[in-house]
């Protein structure tokens, strides 16, 4: 009766049918756990939560566990043994522009749920003298719904010399990281996937070989570029004189600066690009571009010298008409000087 009521609780907590296949449950517990593991979770509740799920999934499990163990003991066919595969490992990598274009390294951290070192996953410890039952806090019951059942921890005494593992909270699990670098390929785009075989889960009887490891590239929000399909866009501030008369500035990329030519013309906003400097190519996928948007700054200062210059220049443009919109403006919207 106890394993029914650990089992049908084990399946309301993880929110799985009672014909749930041991894939269904992982992913279910994989799931609830990013929610409520404690480094991602600041709620008090959190780890403990954590261990509940934990020893949800543990038990669920058990059962597929012993059927996978008792037909490769009826197996006579040692390829039989090593067929099994564990269940692949989902997650996501966040890499900057830059590694994108140029490749590299890239850590990752992988969490697991391992057998608690300090209980040996049983949940518990052993004392020399008898406590108060945490769980129950000595009455023998606890609450499961509406009605009160039978504590397990203390087989309903009240008391009991076996303490639930501070550790891991009695759930016998507790979590493993390990750092995995990986190698990172030059034009790769965010939503494409990085396989890394056999560094998934491994399989739920323990026997065979593990899954892979599946990383979604995500990008990383850049101060300066920003990435449209293939091309990478920036702003750069230029002087209005320069987009007028004309000119040369150097320009940043991932790959280095480049020395782009401004040709005479207004100084309004205007784009340039600079083939080849975008996502490099890949497979039969060309390369991007760098655009450019040259954004016209003026001066935010004046001296005597520059305001000659600037009176000049009002001058000259105002007898050749260089600035028709304003001459259309003022004739339409202005009266006429008077003689």
């Amino acid at each position: 009766m106890d394993a029914v009521v650990k089992t049908t609780e084990a399946r309301k907590l993880l929110g799985v049918r009672h014909d749930s296949t041991p894939d269904a449950i992982k992913k279910a517990f994989r799931h609830l756990a990013m929610l409520w593991h404690p480094d991602r979770n600041p709620a008090p509740e959190a780890h403990e939560m954590f261990a509940r799920l934990s020893a949800a999934c543990d038990i669920l499990l058990k059962p597929f566990e012993q059927e996978s163990t008792h037909a490769d003991d009826k197996s006579g066919s040692p390829a039989s043994k090593t067929e099994s595969r564990g269940p692949d490992r989902n997650q996501d990598i966040e890499l900057d522009i830059e590694q994108l274009c140029l490749g590299g390294k890239a850590d990752v951290v992988l969490e697991s749920s391992v057998e608690c070192a300090q209980c040996e996953g049983q949940g518990h410890q052993e004392h020399d003298r008898s406590q108060l039952c945490t769980p129950c806090q000595g009455s023998g019951r606890v609450r499961h719904g509406k009605t009160l059942i039978h504590c397990e921890d203390c087989s309903g005494r009240g008391y009991s010399r076996r303490i639930r593992c501070p550790h891991c909270l009695g759930s016998g699990r507790q979590i493993s990281r390990r750092i995995l670098t990986v190698t990172i390929p030059s034009g790769i785009l965010p939503g494409d996937e990085l396989r890394l075989e056999g560094e998934g889960y491994a399989p739920a009887s323990g026997k065979g070989r593990p899954g892979d490891l599946r990383l979604r590239i995500q990008l990383r929000p850049h101060p300066l570029y920003t990435l449209e399909s293939i091309d990478i866009t920036l702003n750069r501030p230029i002087s209005a004189f320069v987009l007028l008369g004309g000119g040369s500035i150097s320009v940043p990329s991932p790959s280095g600066l480049h020395n782009i030519k401004i040709e005479p013309g207004s100084a309004g906003i205007r784009e340039q690009d600079v083939p080849g400097e975008g996502i490099p190519a890949r497979g039969k996928r060309a390369a991007g571009k760098l655009r450019v948007r040259l954004v016209p700054v003026l001066p935010s200062l004046s001296t005597p010298a520059l305001i000659k210059l600037y009176r000049a220049l009002q001058a000259e443009t105002n007898q050749i008409d260089a600035l028709p919109e304003l001459s259309a403006w003022e004739h339409r919207w202005l009266p006429e000087p008077k003689a």
